[in-house]
């Protein structure tokens, strides 16, 4: 690490020891976290499965339960994300928040009946689902367990940010 590395490391060690989850499945440690750039780049070097600790932006959770969710892992890839035994559900609005995702990662084949099953969870028409022939090659995880930013602190940042626009409107007035 660059010593002019130092600050920005800080910081980001700081900002994650300071936030608060809400957990989901088994409760882990947030102490050590990978990229998702990270975890695509064990899979590429060869390694079967990696059993990791990892962040990505929820692109997208199952509407009809929870049950599932898919994450952004960049470079315009996605990972399916099932929860160990259907043991635990992630809400429906966790769409664009950051998650931290602990379990196993694979390169994965999911089936046509399983891409169908998605498609229809995820609210997508007949006519759509009905273009699903092929199965696909994919990122999967299965998590043991899943920590979102807490719920209480998402509606203070946004109360905040609310009186922030307020203020600066109430002097735009003036």
């Amino acid at each position: 690490v660059c010593s002019s590395d130092l600050p920005i490391l800080l910081f980001a060690v700081l900002t994650l020891a300071c936030q608060r989850f809400d957990y989901y499945g088994e409760a882990f440690s947030t102490s050590q976290v990978e990229s998702a750039e990270s975890v695509l780049a064990k899979l590429a070097s060869g390694e079967d499965s990696v059993e990791t600790t990892f962040r990505a932006e929820v692109a997208g959770v199952c509407q009809k339960k929870g049950c599932w969710m898919e994450l952004d892992m960049g470079n315009e890839q996605t990972a399916l994300v099932r929860f160990k035994d259907y043991g635990f559900f992630v809400p429906f609005d966790a769409a664009g928040e950051e998650a931290i995702v602990h379990g196993v990662v694979k390169v994965d084949t999911l089936s046509v009946e399983w891409l169908k099953h998605q498609a229809f969870d995820a609210g997508k028409s007949d006519s759509t689902i009905a273009l699903i022939t092929e199965p696909e090659v994919s990122i999967s995880v299965i998590a043991t367990g899943v920590a979102l930013p807490e719920v209480e602190v998402l509606e203070e940042e946004i109360g905040e940010e609310a009186e922030e626009v307020s203020e600066a409107s109430a002097v735009e007035a003036v």
